[in-house]
């Protein structure tokens, strides 16, 4: 099972724009092994960090791509963040997630009337893992998976990324977490509208067989090794448990309604 490991942001790091709302750096981070390795550092709050590290962790279990990521320790004059959650000597800890340097899908199709942007969906549509895909962002109930955020380079390269809108939005508390209600899946905006219904009853197939591969889901280890049961109030933690195990039962319908082809209940 994935774990999120640690690494110390070194000086160096430059800001970019990219669509990005949160600050964002790009620059060179030490890993708890000794690696330095190129990473994209986001100052985040609480509740974004931890929805990007359990979604890391979630992804890497259901093999879906999504770029190795840390927990990165900012030491004070590192970087201008100020978001990220702070340690007693000044030190903030923000989302670390390594620079796989691949073009995301705004970049793609930017200029592209709808029949270049049906061309390149119809390569995203060859993808094995799409209907996965749709399925998992109906469970983690990612509200945001827009074109900024999907990775796409062609010759079967694809990377997920940005994570911090699941579980309803970036700053959720335990209350939100009805795992009984259906949240948007963008998905069914930018992709499915460009599907062959032969593509969509593929990825609805996909979509109904992970539901089936993750019923009786239990997400003790997964808050362990995502390291946000360190990290958030308790209460927040089991709230976010209690979600993600019962949501497993909505899965399947919600992927099949974003793709256009719900199924009988």
């Amino acid at each position: 099972m994935s774990e999120v490991r640690l690494a110390s942001v070194l000086v160096g790091a430059e800001g970019f724009k990219d669509g990005n709302v949160n600050d964002t750096f790009r620059g060179p981070v030490l890993t708890d092994d000794g690696e330095e390795r190129l990473a994209v550092i986001k100052d985040l709050n609480l509740i974004q960090l931890c929805n990007e590290l359990i979604v890391f962790c979630l992804a890497r279990e259901a093999n879906l791509p999504i770029p190795d990521c840390y927990l990165g320790l900012v030491r004070p004059g590192v970087l201008p963040i100020n978001k990220a959650p702070q340690l007693q000597d000044g030190s903030h800890l923000a989302f670390v997630s390594v620079d796989v340097k691949v073009p995301n899908m705004t970049y793609r199709w930017k200029g592209s009337d709808d029949s270049g942007k049906s061309a390149l969906v119809s390569e995203i549509a060859k993808w094995n893992d799409l209907g996965q895909l749709y399925a998992f962002d109906s469970w983690v109930a990612n509200v945001d998976r827009n074109t900024g955020n999907f990775l796409f380079g062609g010759d079967n390269e694809y990377w997920i990324i940005d994570h911090g809108h699941c579980f309803t939005g970036p700053s959720w508390q335990p209350e939100n977490l009805d795992p009984d209600v259906e949240y948007l899946n963008k998905l069914g905006l930018w992709v499915t509208r460009f599907m062959t219904l032969e593509q969509k009853k593929k990825c609805a197939k996909a979509a109904r067989q992970f539901g089936v591969e993750i019923d009786g889901f239990d997400a003790s280890e997964t808050s362990q090794n995502s390291r946000i049961a360190d990290l958030l109030p308790l209460q927040y933690t089991e709230a976010l448990k209690e979600f993600l195990e019962k949501r497993t039962a909505r899965v399947s319908l919600d992927a099949s309604k974003a793709l256009g082809v719900p199924q009988m209940v």
